[in-house]
């Protein structure tokens, strides 16, 4: 296995979407969404973020089998402090370094200043690894034109 990173492409779509939008489900950070209106609701709000002018996606994949994809990382990079949107790592391939890749193939230095949107349980358990990532779920609501920076 080798493990290569590249942007992410428009066929890769529907990969970054199904994947954060399952993963993400499970958080007690998603807040109030019907388990019936689930898909349909953050579908399209991670379809927005995507979509967005400065957001970037990096995707994890196998160098000798480009279509194998492990995972990715979208965030914001064009501000003092970035900002992570959301990382995810195929389960059978976490605590592998790949997340620690991701980051960086985006550039972000997790033991730097960063902010994060999403939290889940998995970004819970290594907040030792990111002891200057700050949980902002404001930072990924608004656009960069409407948010309150801190001095």
């Amino acid at each position: 296995m080798t493990i290569a990173y590249r942007p992410a492409l428009p066929e890769d779509r529907m990969f970054l979407v199904s994947n954060w939008s399952s993963s993400f489900k499970k958080s007690h950070h998603a807040g109030l969404i019907w388990t019936e209106d689930w898909a349909d609701v953050m579908h399209k709000q991670i379809n927005k973020a995507l979509d967005r002018p400065c957001v970037r996606s990096v995707i994890a994949f196998e160098n000798t089998d480009p279509r194998f994809l492990y995972g990715f990382i979208v965030g914001d990079t064009t501000e003092a402090t970035p900002i992570v949107y959301y990382v995810y790592v195929k389960e059978g391939f976490r605590k592998a370094g790949y997340a620690r890749g991701l980051f960086a193939a985006l550039g972000v230095v997790p033991e730097k200043a960063f902010t994060y949107v999403c939290k889940t349980s998995v970004v819970s358990r290594l907040v030792d690894k990111i002891p200057f990532g700050r949980h902002n779920p404001l930072e990924g609501r608004y656009p960069k034109e409407q948010r309150r920076r801190d001095p």
